[in-house]
C-alpha cells in the first residue's frame, strides 16, 4: 500500500469516527419544525464542526434548504424558542454563516436559518436548533424549557 493510500484510508476512518462520536452524542428534543437538538458534551470536544453541520442538515431530509448558521450564548435559548432567533439580522457581515464551525465560535445555541428567506423574513426562517450543553445547558433542561414554553 502506497503512503497516500495509507493517509486517504486513516483520514476517511477519522471521519467515520467523528460522525459516530457525533451521531452518539445527539438527542432530537422536537423534531418537528423548528427541530431542537442537543449535542451532549462541549463544542471543543468530539467530532469537528462539518461532522455536526452534515448530520444535522442530513437529517433534516433529502428537500432540505440551504442553511445559515448563526451561534448565540446559552442565555439567549428562551429567546430563541419564543422569538424565533436572538437578534434581528442586518445587513453587515457576520450575522450568519454558511459554514457551522464559523457560527460555533459565537456560542453554544446554534440556530439554523433558511438562507433564501434572510434577512427580510427572519420570524419564519428558524429551520431548528443544535444546542450543546455548555455554560448551564442540559439535555434535561432544554427539554423542560421546549416543554415549558410549547415551541
Amino acid at each position: 500500500m502506497s503512503e497516500a493510500a495509507g493517509s486517504h484510508e486513516a483520514g476517511q476512518a477519522r471521519i467515520l469516527d467523528e460522525l459516530h462520536d457525533a451521531v452518539s452524542r445527539l438527542h432530537v428534543v422536537r423534531a418537528a419544525g423548528p427541530r431542537v437538538v442537543v449535542a451532549t458534551g462541549r463544542r471543543d470536544s468530539g467530532a469537528r464542526a462539518m461532522a455536526w453541520q452534515v448530520l444535522f442538515e442530513r437529517s433534516l431530509g433529502p428537500d432540505a434548504p440551504v442553511l445559515a448558521w448563526r451561534g448565540a450564548p446559552a442565555v439567549t435559548l428562551p429567546t430563541v424558542l419564543r422569538e424565533g432567533f436572538d437578534r434581528e439580522p442586518t445587513l453587515e457581515g457576520g450575522w450568519a454563516f454558511t459554514r457551522l464551525g464559523d457560527a460555533m465560535r459565537e456560542g453554544p445555541v446554534l440556530q439554523a436559518f433558511r438562507r433564501d428567506r434572510l434577512p427580510d423574513d427572519v420570524a419564519q426562517a428558524l429551520v431548528g436548533l443544535l444546542v450543546f450543553e455548555e455554560d448551564g445547558l442540559s439535555l434535561a433542561g432544554v427539554r423542560a424549557l421546549v416543554q415549558e414554553l410549547r415551541v
